[in-house]
């Protein structure tokens, strides 16, 4: 189990709720070059870190949907603290199947020692974020339309810092369209790296 200062600990959540609209299918279930599907990779990289549980948020078997529809990750992100009333977060979208366990790793130990929302320069995921009730409070207010709906948004209002990035390449890609998907279907040496080096 990973601990926070004072015995709080940090689950680790897969957030697969988007409608895949410019993929134009369910991007959670594409195949994967390494291992399953989008999801099945990204949760089994999450259950190799030292996390409580792991849990998806969309509307699928097994996962937590969205207590308001069509809200973005805002809105998973706030359904999944009330369900699971879990201290910390460790947050993937289930599009980045290059991410890597040293990355996460570095993640996971930065936020905890810092105890404030962290991720990587020019990236909002994946991200260590820490569920305080001001953090709820502002996902809240982000589902019913008070306060603005955006992760960076979020992360200035908690004060999240970023972190410099150590390892150049494509780890932090996101997969949208089915013309991202077939460059990552035809592995190249970023891929066949990111194997070696994390496996």
């Amino acid at each position: 189990m990973s601990e926070l200062q004072g015995g709080k600990s940090t689950i680790g959540v897969v957030l697969a709720g988007g409608r895949s609209s410019r993929m134009g299918r369910d991007k959670a279930l594409l195949v994967h070059p390494q291992q399953g599907n989008f999801l099945q990779y990204a949760e089994a990289l999450l259950s190799e870190l030292s996390l409580e549980k792991i849990v998806t948020s969309g509307a699928r078997p097994g996962a937590i949907a969205d207590l308001v529809p069509e809200r973005g990750p805002l809105g998973g992100l706030y359904s999944v603290a009330l369900a699971t009333g879990a201290d910390a977060a460790l947050v993937i979208p289930v599009d980045m199947p290059l991410l890597g366990r040293e990355h996460l790793t570095e993640l996971l130990t930065e936020g905890q020692a810092r105890g404030r929302p962290c991720y990587f320069d020019g990236h909002f995921f994946p991200l260590w974020l820490p569920l305080t009730g001001d953090c709820v409070d502002y996902l809240r207010r982000a589902v019913e339309g008070s306060v603005r709906n955006s992760v960076g948004a979020l992360l200035r209002h908690l004060g999240g810092e970023s972190i410099p990035i150590k390892n150049a390449g494509d780890w932090h890609r996101n997969i949208n369209t089915p013309a991202d998907y077939l460059g990552l279907s035809r592995p190249d040496k970023t891929l066949e790296n990111s194997f070696v080096r994390d496996h």
